[in-house]
């Protein structure tokens, strides 16, 4: 208790990663994300994640941190909103698959497991796993504490999200030839709504289900017109997913 109100207490010196922000959210509607999670380093926040089970946390296998400071049910990161719940995580598993950014995206997923279960309130819920692929098209949103195109706020305080539609796999490939495989998904390319790579590891969620983990994408300025962004494409890890949660 005394490490979690240290850490409510010292949020107001929050700083931030430098990369894979979100661009050009708009603030959500506080606690319409009851999934998200902010993956700690003492007070500066590293990675986004995702609440799939009580004790598992979804991010990205690049977000290479050792242990994390994990935190549920915010909105605002600059006050308290008496929703928030704050796990430290243990046990984590990168898919072995993994080779690491500079080699390659693929297999970018990670599983953090919470040394003690969340308790499941309104603004702290588990976000499906899919059953089936999203198809090209699909309306969906990311969310992250990234940062806008607000020059004077450049780190926003409260959560942000991003209304984005699934890109088909031969527009992603023609953008990224030779990059994209069938363990990614597409979204974005829209001019000015775009993740700008996203908060790394944060949800990408159609329809209430978990279907991309925000992996990479273009490395010139975010929200161009037809330059989508990458995410780990979740069907085709569910089973693996699963299998982790159920032995460990």
């Amino acid at each position: 208790m005394g490490s979690s109100i240290f850490l409510l207490l010292c949020v107001i010196g929050l700083s931030h990663g430098s990369s894979e922000k979100i661009y050009n959210g708009t603030e959500c509607v506080p606690h319409s994300q009851p999934w998200q999670v902010g993956l700690f380093e003492g007070v500066n926040l590293r990675c986004g994640g995702v609440l799939i089970d009580r004790r598992w946390v979804l991010t990205a296998a690049h977000c290479s941190g050792s242990r994390y400071w994990v935190r549920l049910g915010e909105h605002s990161l600059g006050r308290l909103d008496w929703t928030e719940q704050i796990r430290r995580s243990g046990f984590s598993m990168t898919h072995p698959n993994y080779q690491g950014a500079l080699r390659s995206h693929e297999h970018d997923l990670r599983l953090l497991r919470l040394g003690t279960p969340v308790f499941l309130t309104r603004s702290v819920q588990p976000l499906a796993l899919p059953t089936t692929c999203a198809a090209a098209g699909t309306e969906c949103h990311i969310s992250g504490w990234g940062t806008t195109n607000r020059p004077w706020n450049p780190f926003p305080d409260r959560l942000q999200c991003v209304n984005i539609s699934v890109v088909s796999s031969a527009d992603c490939k023609a953008v990224y030839p030779g990059r994209i495989t069938d363990n990614m998904v597409c979204a974005g390319g829209r001019l000015g709504k775009d993740a700008c790579q996203g908060d790394s590891g944060g949800p990408l969620v159609c329809g209430r289900v978990l279907q991309g983990l925000v992996s990479w994408g273009s490395v010139g300025p975010c929200g161009q017109e037809g330059i989508p962004g990458v995410y780990t494409n979740i069907c085709k890890y569910v089973d693996w997913i699963q299998k982790v949660m159920r032995n460990n």
